[in-house]
């Protein structure tokens, strides 16, 4: 059995950009952001996962956007370029503030 890809992700945690209503939000991050998002060079996988605010009204984020690289070098060129810099400047178009992570995945059960 051969050991599983391991990948670099950057997480980003996101609130809705003030006096934007939830749908503007959703709306702007999938159909806007993630077009973006999807023309950076070296990006594995891609994912965003929306917060149900009304099943958990606590919970301080909207919703947080998974991206995969290869390497934290390729993760940091890629956020570096052309794509990732008019991606970056995006962002205060619908988040109020963005909590960026950089982690390390190890795939354990992965179809």
């Amino acid at each position: 059995m051969s050991t599983p890809k391991t990948y670099v992700k950057r997480l980003g945690i996101l609130r809705c950009k003030d006096g934007m209503s939830h749908q503007e939000f959703t709306e702007h991050w999938l159909k806007r952001h993630a077009a973006l998002c999807l023309k950076l060079p070296g990006l594995r996988r891609y994912s965003v996962n929306l917060v149900d605010r009304a099943r958990f009204p606590h919970f301080d984020y909207d919703g947080f956007s998974e991206l995969w690289f290869d390497s934290e070098e390729a993760l940091v060129s890629s956020l570096s370029s052309p794509e990732g810099k008019t991606l970056l400047a995006d962002l205060p178009n619908f988040a109020k503030d963005v909590s960026p992570i950089i982690s390390v995945e190890h795939q354990m059960l992965w179809p």
